[in-house]
């Protein structure tokens, strides 16, 4: 499948753009009255590495478009509305419940999957953030030509960066880096209480596999935000998975003959929409791993748990563990 385009929907399905919805132009805290951007740290002008080459922003942003999928997620807890953002889910607001109330009744105008140059240059960014995205080459270029975008971060692969250096990229574009390290630590420290509070984990195997009502397969991989963040609970990717070559993908397909290679001490089953859940409920193949016979398969039927689970951000993480943990638990009991 490709690097690109192609991706965005096997990544979480991202719905297009609804129309042309009011910007959200300006920071501002939840609940509180618009305002600028402020910026803190050590301050301008910054010169950020990435995919491309290196960007420098002379001076912190007021007006920011968030092009990665999820890059939101910090820009949000901020106190950065941003102007226009990619929508990835099916919420109206173009956010996960997680972070919605921090849009504080502001709407951005929410882009769809394909770049539009033209919609995003139209919202005269002060810079561009791109981190969680498939950003091509030629229209990294077209974009900066208006103005400052930051890329994927260098080594990473289309929609797989981790969530602390997507977190430190941002802040350092917002000059907002000692928010941000108080971010990851309190996000770092869910994630530590978590592992404390279920020893059952540690050692024991996962697959976390996305599946749709026409019984299609994709394992998701070591390169994986879902795996890394399970992994950090002490759950360990299944050597089967773990073996096979994706070819730098986030996720491999797994055809119906070697659905067997989807068992583990706990499968995780996601779904392409929330109408798939009753026909994966009852999916032959799933059902008849071994995992599914000891009732440690783990199909996840509520929605907004799958979106915080594939987000893994400072801000879903917190969501994504108290939703799924204890399921993992009774799974593992």
């Amino acid at each position: 499948m490709s690097a690109h385009r192609t991706d965005l929907t096997r990544r979480g399905f991202l719905a297009g753009a609804t129309g042309l919805l009011a910007a959200g132009v300006a920071a501002c805290a939840p609940g509180a009255a618009p305002g600028p951007a402020q910026a803190s740290g050590p301050g301008f002008p910054v010169e950020i590495p990435h995919r491309y080459g290196r960007t420098a922003i002379p001076a912190a942003p007021k007006r920011v478009v968030s092009l990665g999928i999820t890059d939101h997620d910090v820009l949000l807890p901020l106190g950065v509305v941003p102007a226009g953002l990619t929508q990835w889910g099916p919420w109206d607001s173009g956010v996960g419940p997680w972070v919605e109330p921090m849009l504080g009744g502001q709407r951005p105008k929410l882009l769809g999957s394909e770049v539009n140059i033209e919609s995003v240059i139209g919202l005269t960014p002060d810079v561009v953030i791109a981190l969680q995205s498939a950003l091509t080459q030629d229209q990294y270029s077209r974009l900066t030509s208006f103005g400052p975008v930051v890329a994927q971060p260098p080594g990473t692969i289309d929609y797989g960066v981790n969530w602390r250096v997507q977190a430190e990229t941002v802040g350092q574009a917002l000059g907002k880096q000692a928010e941000v390290a108080d971010l990851i630590k309190r996000t770092q420290e869910h994630i530590d209480r978590t592992r404390a509070a279920n020893p059952a984990f540690e050692g024991r195997t996962h697959v976390t596999v996305r599946t749709d009502s026409a019984g299609t397969y994709a394992a998701y991989t070591k390169d994986d935000a879902r795996t890394h963040l399970l992994e950090q609970l002490g759950l360990k990717l299944s050597p089967a998975i773990q073996s096979m070559n994706s070819g730098g993908k986030f996720n491999v397909k797994v055809s119906k003959e070697q659905v067997s290679l989807l068992d583990a001490d706990v499968v995780v089953v996601t779904t392409a929409k929330p109408t798939d859940v009753a026909a994966v409920r009852a999916d032959p193949l799933l059902n008849n791993l071994p995992a599914a016979k000891r009732g440690a398969l783990v199909v996840l039927d509520d929605y907004d748990l799958t979106m915080a689970l594939g987000s893994a951000t400072v801000s879903s993480i917190p969501f994504a563990l108290d939703g799924l943990a204890p399921k993992i638990a009774d799974a593992l009991g």
